[in-house]
């Protein structure tokens, strides 16, 4: 499942300039090529949270939402090579974003997804009693 929709995307620039963008004629954005941006998102967020989480996202925290959003726009944008400022900027931000969750330097926070890999990978150990010890090892 996609962490954003088209809807999410026309949250953030007009339909006009999301048809400008995808539709090679017309005023109505082309849903498919909005899917690849936002496949193409997706994969950039879970190649780098996956390091420290459990991917996909289900459901996917707000900021990863976001992220989602923001990487698709730049992706639409440079599909045209007609990138503004604004959105690579925001391209960047993000993934330096992404690169400080890989190292563990930030979180996503909110709720989805599982708790870090560290967190995850703990050790927990459990035994019986011991049967045999220097005073007990004679007994038998």
């Amino acid at each position: 499942m996609a962490y954003s929709t088209q809807d999410d995307l026309l949250s953030m620039i007009p339909e006009a300039e999301l048809a400008a963008l995808t539709a090679e004629s017309g005023e109505v954005p082309d849903s498919q090529v909005v899917a690849e941006a936002i496949s193409r998102a997706d994969a950039e967020i879970d190649a780098a949270c996956g390091l420290r989480y459990t991917v996909p996202f289900s459901p996917a925290p707000e900021r990863v939402k976001t992220l989602s959003a923001d990487l698709a726009i730049y992706h639409l944008y440079s599909r045209r090579s007609v990138a503004p400022e604004v959105w690579r900027q925001k391209y960047q931000d993000g993934l330096a974003f992404l690169k400080q969750v890989a190292a563990g330097q930030a979180t996503l926070g909110g709720s989805g997804g599982e708790p870090p890999a560290a967190a995850r990978e703990a050790a927990e150990m459990d035994s019986n009693l011991r049967i045999f010890s220097r005073n007990t090892l004679g007994e038998w």
